[in-house]
């Protein structure tokens, strides 16, 4: 051992050390001096970072939407690993105003984004920072925004698509006219790109998700009847491509499957969960395979819906709304056909009169996979 660490330089020893700590301590770090400072803030440093973090088990990120607050919850709760941990205690993140035609994204690489047009921000949950991005005009046109990342260059990427308000005439709706981004911690202002298929897009409360380096978001073509498409947006090339969507009667839920787009339904009529898992984009091919949940308890899943699936091949239910009774998810893992129930505790924010004033809150996300960032220190 002795003769490894001789072959070490004082930088790499350092670079060992540092990568070991929290977010928290790193940021501390900073301020400790100008080279550890200068290795904290390095681009190689912070990917490296974030490959060691992403390692599962990661955890999980809900979104609650207030009642009758206009606002928006953030939890964040470690996953489970195995049948014998039946609870789970859930940490405060932080909270912003809802507001309609504005989107809120699942964490994409340990960040998350929401805001209006106007008031864009980045927000980092290892670090409890955000970031105000540049403004943009927004008096004519409706906006949806996404975030992604390139693993390669480790740049995270801002899309924002600008739609001309939908007249709702004919139940068409308005269509995409601009796409501009923007790469976080490099540009100063948003780039438009150009020739990208023509689209509408979704409502607000679709998930979008970004595997391997290519962003996903829901979309429509023409109209209703027409059924709903996936555009596929490549973070590094920033190529805009449509995928159509596997059923166009679905309410489509994006999510990844062992490293696969896939897209997550629950059949109504008998439950059954419906996972689509898309296996040729250029061909529009999906693979669809239905799952019978086996009873526990005898209890009803009619109130629960798939929202995700995890790192170990387990889909996570949750249920339509949190209220004052113990709130739990349920993990399914269609391999084992076996259903396991996880308490999620501490789901108050500090001000606990702001939380408590609505009776109910509806789940907005459920997401798998936050990660240590270092982005935004």
């Amino acid at each position: 051992m002795q003769r490894n660490l001789r072959s070490y330089t004082t930088h790499d020893l350092i670079l060992m050390l540092l990568k070991g700590l929290p977010v928290k301590t790193l940021a501390r770090f900073l301020c400790v001096s100008k080279e550890y400072n200068s290795i904290i803030r390095n681009r190689d440093f912070m990917k490296s970072y974030l490959i060691k973090s992403s390692t599962p088990p990661q955890s999980l990120i809900f979104t609650f939407e207030g009642m009758s607050s206009f606002k928006h919850f953030f939890f964040s709760s470690p996953q489970t690993q195995n049948q014998g941990e039946s609870s789970s205690v859930a940490t405060y993140l932080m909270e912003c105003d809802h507001i309609w035609d504005t989107t809120v994204g699942p964490s994409v690489h340990g960040l998350i984004c929401y805001g209006t047009p106007s008031e864009l921000k980045v927000y980092n949950p290892s670090t409890r920072r955000s970031i105000t991005l540049p403004k943009i005009d927004s008096h004519r046109v409706d906006m949806h925004h996404y975030l992604g990342y390139d693993p390669i260059n480790g740049d995270y990427k801002q899309a924002l698509l600008c739609m001309m308000k939908g007249m709702y005439i004919e139940r068409r709706r308005g269509s995409a006219q601009e796409l501009r981004v923007l790469t976080l911690g490099k540009e100063d202002s948003w780039r438009m790109v150009e020739d990208f298929p023509p689209h509408s897009l979704g409502r607000p409360d679709f998930t979008d998700i970004c595997i391997a380096g290519v962003l996903y978001y829901v979309a429509f073509l023409d109209n209703y009847r027409s059924g709903y498409a996936i555009m596929s947006f490549d973070v590094r090339s920033e190529k805009l491509d449509l995928i159509k969507g596997p059923d166009p009667d679905m309410s489509p839920k994006l999510t990844s499957y062992e490293g696969k787009l896939a897209v997550l339904f629950a059949g109504m009529a008998e439950y059954r969960i419906h996972l689509w898992v898309l296996e040729d984009g250029a061909k529009h091919e999906w693979s669809k395979r239905s799952y019978v949940l086996p009873t526990i308890d005898g209890y009803d899943y009619f109130y629960f819906h798939p929202f995700c699936a995890n790192d170990s091949g387990e889909l996570i239910l949750a249920p339509d709304m949190c209220s004052s009774r113990p709130f739990y998810v349920l993990y399914y893992h269609p391999k084992k056909n076996s259903v396991r129930r996880v308490y999620i505790e501490g789901l108050r924010q500090p001000n606990v009169q702001l939380w408590d004033k609505d009776s109910q809150h509806n789940i907005v996300s459920v997401f798998s996979g936050q990660v240590d960032s270092l982005m935004c220190l």
